[in-house]
């Protein structure tokens, strides 16, 4: 199978990618239900029994960002400093993916509650979850606090031209 090499800055700007998608679902999808059931109130019913079950489900669902958030650290536990970089780098993308998924999944959930029933305090959640998924940008800063690194590592990934990570190819 073959792979491609990525450099830092490469690594960094797929992690980028992956995070503005992620952010841009979330805020698109809010986006399109605010103005739906802004210009569509008279013909959109408040669902009253649907709004009994969100609000046992919501609050439950605002913790799955920090489940997201203690599975990344414990996962990313478990990397030793002298483990090669590109595995551990492999390792935080798939966590960083996990993690924001689970903020995103609570978001969105939070914004069909609001879609289907009207009540503005799960948008404001959707909104809060949001806010709190702003926090969470990739860096490498944030890379170096969370992945044990050896010093030839952290100045590999401060170089924007060092060969860090391979990414395989489909065939």
């Amino acid at each position: 199978m073959e792979v491609k090499i990525l450099t830092s800055s490469q690594y960094f700007r797929l992690l980028m990618l992956i995070y503005g998608v992620m952010l841009l679902a979330q805020v698109g999808t809010g986006a399109v239900f605010f103005f739906l059931r802004s210009t569509q109130e008279e013909v959109m019913q408040n669902n009253a029994e649907l709004g009994e079950i969100f609000q046992y489900l919501i609050p439950i669902l605002i913790l799955m960002p920090f489940l997201g958030w203690f599975l990344s650290k414990s996962t990313l536990k478990k990397l030793k400093e002298n483990d090669p970089l590109s595995d551990k780098l492999r390792t935080y993308q798939s966590t960083i993916l996990v993690k924001y998924a689970f903020f995103e999944g609570a978001s969105l959930f939070s914004l069909i509650a609001y879609f289907l029933t009207g009540t503005n305090m799960y948008l404001g959640i959707a909104a809060g979850l949001v806010l709190f998924f702003l926090s969470q940008i990739p860096t490498p800063k944030r890379l170096s606090a969370e992945v044990p690194l050896s010093l030839i590592d952290e100045s590999k990934l401060n170089d924007p031209d060092a060969e860090v990570a391979e990414v395989p190819l489909k065939d």
